[in-house]
């Protein structure tokens, strides 16, 4: 049976809400039903899993999840579902989270195909970055300066459990992790607005694409040190299309990547 939530774990619990804390305790929330349930089913690294009394007894999911967790060995607590919904960094909790262990690796410990995040800032976009990258067999996801949180609540949940399947780094010093990356082998290929275009690219492997900001590209370290920049050429008649030039700016740096992620990897 889950234990009563004590006001320590609470507390606890409460400070992963913010990024020093996740990173001091290395530890990060997973919250609603469909997270924990892959969570759970990938065998993440789960420190606890806290239900509101309420859904545990109204919500058979909920119910489901505690006892999957219980035989997991992970330790249950209960709480009201006011207390939960103060955990919480949705609008919407459904009742239940998890604390799992956040595994950040070194750069140098990434193997085959690493995804590289350059300043990539939105959340939304990280975490459908490395959902695409786990999608599509990338062996890690290595984030540079000024890219958001691996482990952020928005970033997590924009993941849908890829967290569970790559092999995630930081690098303070992009261009250090860069040059480490090349030393061991590795080609460097950077997503750009002018390069190969990507039906003409032809990868090696092992190799690291990396990805920059929408609103400034690829940084200095990453243009210097990519072997090759590979382009998404707008619908246009010089690249065959009968089609104009559409005035749209760019494309979503997520949806960028996930195109380059296929030709890369698919």
């Amino acid at each position: 049976m889950p234990k009563r939530l004590s006001n320590r774990k609470e507390k606890a619990i409460r400070k992963l809400g913010r990024r020093k804390h996740r990173r001091a305790e290395g530890r990060t929330l997973v919250e609603g039903v469909r997270a924990v349930e892959a969570a759970l089913e990938a065998k993440a690294p789960l420190a606890a899993l806290v239900a509101s009394k309420e859904a545990r007894a109204e919500d058979a999911r909920v119910a489901a999840l505690v006892r999957r967790a219980e035989a997991a060995s992970v330790p249950c607590y209960t709480t009201t579902a006011e207390t939960l919904a103060a955990l919480s960094a949705v609008a919407s909790p459904q009742g239940v989270l998890a604390v799992a262990e956040a595994n950040v690796v070194a750069p140098g410990a990434l193997a085959e195909a690493v995804l590289v995040l350059d300043g990539v800032q939105d959340p939304g976009n990280v975490g459908t970055a490395l959902r695409t990258a786990a999608w599509f067999g990338a062996g890690g996801v290595l984030a540079g300066p000024g890219t958001a949180g691996l482990y952020g609540p928005k970033t997590m949940r924009a993941a849908m459990g890829a967290h569970w399947h790559l092999a995630l780094a930081r690098a303070a010093d992009l261009a250090e992790a860069l040059d480490g990356l090349r030393r061991a082998g590795f080609a460097l290929y950077g997503a750009d607005l002018t390069g190969t275009p990507a039906r003409a690219w032809q990868p090696r492997h092992p190799s690291a694409l990396v990805l920059g900001s929408e609103a400034h590209g690829l940084s200095a370290p990453a243009l210097d040190l990519v072997e090759e920049r590979v382009a998404l050429p707008a619908a246009s008649p010089e690249n065959g299309s009968a089609q104009r030039t559409p005035s749209v700016e760019s494309l979503n740096v997520a949806v960028a990547g996930g195109i380059l992620v296929y030709e890369w990897l698919g």
